[in-house]
């Protein structure tokens, strides 16, 4: 191919993911950046709304006691003290059977013990299934604990469909797909709370980790700030996020695609094609983040990446401590930036990620990736090409893109790829309706279930 048409430059872009006002965030995610308390974004678990009639939940919703479901007949399922309770009356097992778990699945109410064993209501006593799980094969490929197969949403946002779904059910759509982790941007410690909550929750020995994405976009920063100015944003903004989820995750990302706004010329692969008035407060928020992580949080491991396709340069130049000066080299002797695993985005608009399209000859850029850093790679956000691809094309991409990074993910060291997105009308697996579910929803669900890793 001649060129590659990045999905970046589409009318109406994925971008507005983080790099622009998150749908939601509000201003109050502006004023916080790490500290106080963002008051739209204060949902409970069960995302429990007074006086308004409760649509019956996804299948396949799994919550534990605390939670609550709501059946096909509008009636809610809670556990209380080891009892499923149905509108607040216990409903009796017909045996001493304490359950640690309620599942809500194809229009039954299941239960399960801390033995493992599942029991179905419809009858008393309850009937015995034993320990095979009423979803079947999905569900337990969903417990495994490695994070390859992922997926992007907006859990924190404060208004939407991320807001209006709660976390048990935003939970279920991901055990359904056999997904085991979830990315999330937040740009405060309220949006963190309601990571938090989810984590504390629903999400509680779900199988399904969360990847919080700290945003600096969205509370102030941008490269005109000096590199001292850049770091201290970057780092309250770390700081007050990880306070709130210390002991909750074990991986955090500092920063998604901040690198956009700096490239000045080229495809991204020459320091000369970046900006070196506005490199040091790129720098800078970036090393404040990592820092603010690890000072409340040591055993959190941190990732730093890029979305631009060949943008692998800023990454390096971080890691090396090169700052741009107009050269092809760059200049060195800036403070280095050091990182746990590599996060980088890949869009079928920019081709193949064995096969960038640099100097009009294919380049091998994981491959960069792994011998410029020799640490895991995690490819963050990866989907096909917006509003261009037809239904049929989208599907098609989902298996063609699971295909090959399954296939080369040990050669790369890749941990998790993570699609963009769970719900969204041009990116998503289901529509903004968080219900309608598309074509390439069934293709990914098939892939996962049939190629456990």
């Amino acid at each position: 191919m001649s060129s590659v048409t990045d999905a970046r430059n589409a009318p109406i872009s994925r971008r507005s993911f983080l790099s622009l006002l998150m749908a939601g965030a509000g201003s109050a995610a502006l004023a916080a950046c790490g500290g106080g308390t963002d008051a739209t974004n204060t949902d409970s678990v069960a995302n429990a709304e007074t006086g308004v009639a409760k649509a019956a939940s996804a299948s396949g919703t799994l919550i534990p006691p605390a939670a609550s479901v709501t059946d096909s007949s509008g009636a809610v399922w809670t556990l209380v003290n080891g009892h499923a309770t149905r509108n607040g009356a216990t409903v009796a097992t017909g045996s001493p059977v304490a359950f640690t778990n309620i599942l809500y699945y194809n229009g039954v109410i299941y239960g399960k013990n801390s033995a493992g064993n599942w029991f179905k209501n419809g009858s008393s006593p309850w009937q015995n299934l034993g320990t095979a799980d009423p979803r079947g094969t999905t569900a337990a490929a969903a417990t495994s604990s490695s994070l390859f197969y992922g997926i992007n949403g907006h859990m924190a946002y404060g208004n939407g469909i991320y807001q209006t779904m709660s976390a048990a059910a935003q939970l279920a759509i991901l055990k359904d797909l056999g997904v085991t982790n979830y990315r999330a941007d937040v740009a405060s410690s309220g949006m963190a709370t309601v990571l938090a909550n989810a984590l504390n929750g629903a999400f509680k020995n779900s199988g399904v980790n969360i990847l919080p994405v700290l945003n600096p976009a969205s509370c102030g920063w941008n490269g005109s700030l000096s590199e001292s100015a850049a770091y201290t944003l970057g780092y309250n903004l770390a700081t007050g996020v990880t306070q709130q989820l210390k002991g909750l995750v074990k991986y955090m990302e500092c920063g998604n695609e901040l690198e956009v706004s700096l490239k000045i010329s080229g495809d991204g692969h020459d320091s000369s094609n970046w900006s070196p008035s506005m490199w040091p407060a790129y720098r800078g928020v970036i090393r404040g983040m990592v820092d603010g992580v690890r000072a409340i949080d040591s055993s959190i491991k941190v990732g730093v990446g890029t979305g631009i396709a060949l943008s692998y340069r800023a990454l390096q130049m971080l890691w090396n401590g090169i700052s741009p000066n107009g050269t092809s080299a760059g200049v060195g002797g800036a403070a280095s930036v050091r990182w746990d695993f590599t996060c980088y985005h890949w869009y079928e608009s920019s081709g193949d990620a064995l096969c960038g399209w640099q100097n009009s000859q294919c380049y091998d850029v994981l491959q960069a990736l792994k011998d410029s850093f020799n640490v895991p790679i995690w490819l963050t956000e990866w989907g096909w090409y917006g509003q261009v691809d037809t239904a049929a094309q989208q599907t098609a991409y989902i298996t063609k893109a699971l295909t090959e990074y399954r296939s080369i993910k040990d050669k790369y060291n890749i941990q998790s790829v993570m699609m963009y997105a769970v719900i969204d009308d041009t990116y998503g697996l289901i529509k903004n309706d968080g219900v309608t579910k598309t074509g390439a929803y069934t293709a990914f669900k098939n892939f996962v279930k049939a190629n456990p890793v």
